[in-house]
């Protein structure tokens, strides 16, 4: 009887599961019917903007907006839209006036922005990765992202939508998992008016007008909008470089030898927060028999089929005749995504990708495989084939070293024994929800006297999650640093004609930028202020940071502070992001012309800290405390996570911090001998004050 009964509850639940998936989403008016008081769909035109994938519905002032479907907060705050593919935006403040704040930033955005327009906005994302955004509401509780909200549940009331539209509304879009839009109207059971963007046909070749615009476009697009380009290359290299690309083209070139040059632009122009989105490739897959990689300063062999083995970790003196140094030279001019300096990212990029910077750069394109000569003169051909399916074994196996920090969790929280608590963060991506679990872990182990931090392949994120966990890490501030950020200009960049996301006539930043003599750009300038310990959690023991050659933008931060402060020990890798600056905040993306390759360019230099020290030079990531090289056992994971053994290993030696290497910085910026220079003179130049005084009353 208990069998049947548990098969009945099995079948209900299936049948509930089934039929709530297929339902339609509840309409967004509380009380009113599906598809009632819609006023714009997709497709039509609000004033002379083409509406492309938002649905307006008109509704009293202050009628009850509900949830239409079950989901999870994404995101809340404050938005007003400009136009229909822009918005300007802010966090709500606890306790704040609703009328006084939407004034206050209608003021500051300014070109006649009318404080009813800027309301607040809400996303939601829903079970199948679909997030929905609501726009034009009063919210009046507190949402934290992370929050589970069920169907029908009150978000807010209805306020104005748009500044084109005067009655009260809401406007209403969906985008799918990856951003892309998406359709707002099937989802209620409307018949829908929104068309999906249509794929381009793909480009094949450019003409040598073609290329030659846009690699004009491309570099122009730097030199007008990129605030760092001085500290890659001088005027005369870029102009030299554009000079010599454009006369490399002589004829039609293939869309393929085009990307080459992007390929190069990129190692050129390199940021870890510059990217660009090239052709579409559709090469058949391949594969070779052996890979070689840089494993410290050699050449080896780091991956081959298992019947190869014997090859593995073997020293190549030379490929296809080069020298192995050359090799390395070589290569590297094809590498592109860190700041800089950088120089373990590059490390990182020639020991797993080698082979195939030789291969996609080299000459001769016709050529198949290549030639390996050992250390003991002794030559081999290596293959290279089109895979078409057939299964393949290669060692080592690479999954266990991969898969550090990048389990498909954003964290993970462990203890590794009684004395030793673990934080596997793999994103900065938080919501509140999920760093408030981290907060409470770290406070339930405030006893626990060594806290690993690990952020080691952690792409960055939310600047404000990684200010709450340094807070959560420390029973003392930090040292208040002085930085600034630094923006060509304020607005109407000339290459934004060719971007996708800006208009060339948009204001991007305030009045906080100024100009300053004999500088080129505009910056901003703020009063240092130090991180404070959270008061529920505020970690006072041994803390050891773990970074590698994936840890970027904030994950770059991170250890920057806590070296800065003598706050722990860092150990691993230099990061991928200098330690001194990154270049982020606001993004272009530029479409040039004709190949439509886009690249994605930061507008912001965000300088962290100004001193110049010795133990990071400029222009350098991180460099950890304790330095665990990349070698040929930590990818093959002959003997586990080498770079966590360490850790453990200094853990268990009894190894922390020295010396504090910023310690003769005071607050001020000079240093303590410098200080006591600049004290002695101002002594000096007192007393020949008073003496000369004297001297004269006599």
């Amino acid at each position: 009887m208990a069998l049947v009964r548990i098969f009945i509850t099995l079948i209900a639940s299936v049948s509930f599961i089934t039929v709530h998936a297929d339902e339609t989403w509840q309409w967004p008016i509380a009380g009113a019917e599906t598809g009632d008081s819609i006023i714009y769909k997709p497709q039509t035109y609000i004033g002379e903007e083409l509406n492309f994938d938002q649905l307006f519905i008109a509704a009293p002032l202050d009628a009850v907006v509900v949830a239409p479907d079950d989901c999870v907060v994404r995101s809340v705050g404050w938005s007003y839209s400009p136009s229909l593919s822009s918005a300007a935006g802010s966090s709500i403040e606890p306790g704040e006036d609703f009328d006084a704040r939407a004034r206050d930033m209608a003021e500051g955005i300014g070109r006649g922005a009318e404080p009813k327009y800027v309301n607040h906005s809400i996303g939601l994302q829903v079970a199948d990765g679909r997030t929905i955004y609501i726009k034009g509401l009063r919210i009046d509780r507190t949402f934290k992202t992370g929050e589970s909200i069920a169907r029908g549940d009150t978000l807010g009331r209805v306020r104005y939508s748009y500044h084109l539209i005067e009655e009260p509304s809401i406007g209403l879009s969906v985008s799918a998992r990856g951003g892309n839009a998406e359709d707002p109207m099937t989802p209620f059971g409307l018949k829908t008016s929104f068309i999906p963007p249509q794929e381009l046909k793909p480009v094949t070749e450019l003409t040598v007008e073609q290329a030659h615009e846009d690699i004009d476009v491309m570099i122009d697009a730097f030199i007008d909008c990129y605030p760092s380009l001085d500290d890659l290359i001088s005027s005369e290299e870029l102009e030299e470089y554009r000079r010599e690309t454009k006369a490399s083209v002589t004829e039609t070139i293939p869309i393929e030898e085009f990307d080459r040059i992007m390929v190069r632009t990129n190692a050129l122009l390199h940021d870890s927060h510059v990217a660009y989105w090239g052709a579409s490739k559709f090469n058949s897959p391949r594969y070779c028999d052996m890979y070689i990689g840089r494993v410290g300063d050699d050449v080896r062999i780091v991956m081959a089929k298992k019947e190869l083995g014997e090859y593995l970790n073997r020293r190549v003196a030379s490929v296809d005749g080069i020298a192995a140094d050359s090799l390395l030279r070589m290569s590297a001019q094809y590498i592109g995504g860190y700041d800089a300096a950088v120089e373990d990212y590059i490390k990182n990029m020639q020991f797993g990708m080698l082979t195939w910077l030789y291969i996609n750069n080299r000459p001769d394109s016709s050529a198949s495989g290549y030639d390996v000569t050992f250390d003991d003169g002794t030559s081999l051909h290596v293959e290279e084939h089109i895979w078409k399916g057939e299964k393949l074994e290669f060692l080592p196996s690479r999954s266990e070293y991969l898969s550090i920090n990048r389990t498909g969790k954003n964290f993970e929280l462990k203890m590794i024994n009684d004395s030793v608590a673990y934080i596997g963060l793999a994103t900065f991506q938080l919501n509140e929800v999920e760093t408030e679990q981290i907060r409470d872990f770290i406070a339930a182990h405030h006893s626990t006297p060594h806290l690993i931090f690990d952020m080691r392949n952690n792409g960055g994120g939310h600047d404000e999650v990684m200010h709450k966990l340094l807070s959560y890490c420390s029973d003392r501030p930090y040292v208040a640093v002085d930085g600034y950020s630094k923006v060509m200009r304020r607005g109407s960049f000339p290459s934004f004609a060719h971007a996708r996301n800006y208009t060339a006539d948009m204001e991007l930043f305030g009045d906080e930028y100024v100009a300053e003599d004999g500088r080129d750009g505009l910056y901003c300038r703020s009063e240092a202020k130090p991180i404070m310990p959270d008061s529920v959690a505020h970690y006072g023991g041994k803390l050891y940071v773990l970074v590698n050659e994936g840890s970027c933008s904030a994950a770059t931060l991170f250890p920057a502070n806590v070296i800065r402060s003598h706050r722990g020990m860092v150990i691993g890798r230099e990061t991928r992001t200098a330690y001194h600056y990154m270049t982020a905040l606001k993004f272009v993306d530029i479409c040039l012309p004709n190949s439509r390759v886009t690249w994605h360019i930061p507008l912001v230099k965000c300088v962290f800290d100004t001193t110049e020290n010795p133990r990071i030079p400029y222009g350098r990531g991180v460099i950890p405390d304790i330095h665990v090289p990349l070698t040929y056992e930590e990818v093959a994971s002959t003997n586990g996570d080498a770079i966590l053994n360490r850790a453990l290993e200094a853990i268990a030696n009894g190894e922390y911090l020295g010396e504090n290497p910023f310690a003769d910085e005071a607050a001020d910026g000079f240093s303590i001998p410098k200080r006591a220079w600049l004290t002695a003179v101002i002594i000096a130049l007192v007393t020949f004050m008073v003496t000369l005084r004297r001297k004269k009353r006599r």
